[in-house]
């Protein structure tokens, strides 16, 4: 019961989140986005989809199963996630020229899905073992 109940409240809090970072985007200039979206890009969505993981998790580790971190999976894919996120924007298209395809990391729903694979790297990166 307490895990479908914190899995709905997870559900109903990443669909608050989508639309406040969806806000906070919506007439901004690309070059003007303030520090606070940066962090709410990546903390609410590592934050809710946390949520579900860390009680999977505790099952697991009550049941005296034992839990490890792949190591690999954050490096490879948390690095590069967490680097176009909080990267300031423009930065892309500076190191790399407007007309490539690295110019639209800079955009705001680069940046936004660049929070969710991070969250999903972070989370998905906890194995457990017998």
């Amino acid at each position: 019961m307490l895990r479908r109940t914190i899995t709905v409240s997870s559900a109903v809090l990443m669909i608050f989140g989508l639309v406040v970072v969806t806000w906070g985007f919506r007439d901004l200039p690309i070059d003007e986005r303030p520090e606070w979206m940066v962090v709410q890009m990546v903390v609410w969505p590592v934050a809710v989809l946390g949520m579900v993981e860390a009680v999977r998790l505790w099952n697991y580790a009550q049941r005296g199963l034992q839990i490890r971190v792949d190591r690999t999976r954050l490096i490879v894919h948390g690095l590069p996630s967490l680097l176009i996120v909080v990267m300031p924007a423009g930065a892309f298209t500076t190191w790399f020229g407007s007309g490539t395809m690295w110019a639209l990391l800079d955009f705001p729903t680069a940046k936004v899905m660049a929070a969710f694979w991070l969250a999903a790297t972070l989370w998905a990166s906890w194995e457990v073992m017998l």
